[in-house]
């Protein structure tokens, strides 16, 4: 089992530890401020029960095996996403070297979707990675665990992340303070047809049924010359989402082996030309 922490809050960790009878076996410092405690319980203490534990209480804990194959294949599995050179996402128990790493973000999931690696999720951040330059202001609908919202505010935006789960809302807040971006990202609890004002970026990785029928509200909040991704498609669905965001030009459909999303823009008079990048080019 594996804990990961700021460096401030070891002391109440051990403190929560004694009561469940867990132990410290290593440290493992991940950047200045940043920890992982590796941990070892007696035998019958179900392990399952213990990590449910700690992260009800706010911990960013999980199981872990302690070696052989088993713990190799948990490496792997909790490798750090790397984006591009300007971002890169990881859980806050990914065991690599975080120094050597530009735009990093830590994402636990909590009981939401979105930590990086899903091929739906990765489409929209490397257009995040690829197309926030300086502030501006995004908006994230469906925003999950907060990985595109954190994601976005790390390159420099300012966030605007909405859900309609409170869980969602929560493990938004929970990361983007994690990160040290809680400034940069404000959730707002109202369905996306109540937030106000236009924003240079949506990104919505939602679902093909979900981006048809909340296209009149996201359309409605893309600025003139901004920007809108949506993912969470097949390459199929991509032409029936397309014809429910009227007045928008596509501008990249970029694909992951069954999933695909697609890139549309508001023109703009000063507006760059589309690269029309599409599945298999």
């Amino acid at each position: 089992m594996v804990v990961a922490l700021e460096d401030a809050d070891e002391p109440a960790l051990h403190r929560e530890l004694r009561s469940r009878r867990a132990e410290t076996v290593t440290r493992v410092p991940l950047a200045p401020g940043r920890t992982l405690v590796h941990l070892r319980l007696p035998d019958g203490q179900p392990v399952e029960a213990v990590v449910a534990g700690l992260r009800a209480a706010g911990w960013s804990a999980t199981d872990r095996p302690e070696g052989g194959g088993h713990l190799a294949a948990w490496l792997a599995n909790n490798a750090p996403t790397v984006v591009s050179d300007r971002l890169c996402v990881c859980f806050p128990w990914s065991e690599f070297d975080r120094a050597a790493v530009t735009g990093l973000v830590e994402i636990d999931p909590g009981r939401s979707f979105g930590t990086g690696a899903h091929p739906s999720t990765r489409l929209l951040l490397a257009e995040l990675a690829g197309r926030i330059r300086g502030v501006e202001r995004v908006l994230d609908v469906g925003c999950g665990s907060g990985v595109l919202a954190v994601s976005a505010a790390r390159l420099g935006a300012s966030v605007a992340a909405t859900d309609i789960e409170p869980a969602a809302r929560a493990a938004t807040r929970d990361n983007a303070r994690r990160n040290g971006l809680a400034a940069r990202v404000v959730v707002d609890p109202r369905p996306v047809e109540a937030v106000t004002g236009s924003f240079g970026a949506v990104v919505a990785n939602v679902g093909a049924a979900e981006l048809i029928s909340m296209a009149p509200a996201i359309g409605a909040r893309l600025a003139p010359g901004g920007w809108l991704g949506l993912s969470g498609l097949s390459p199929a669905q991509v032409s029936v989402v397309v014809a429910a965001y009227p007045g928008l030009t596509v501008d990249a459909v970029p694909c992951a082996g069954d999933w695909a999303a697609v890139v549309l823009h508001r023109p703009a008079g000063a507006y760059a030309r589309a690269s029309t990048r599409r599945c298999g080019g």
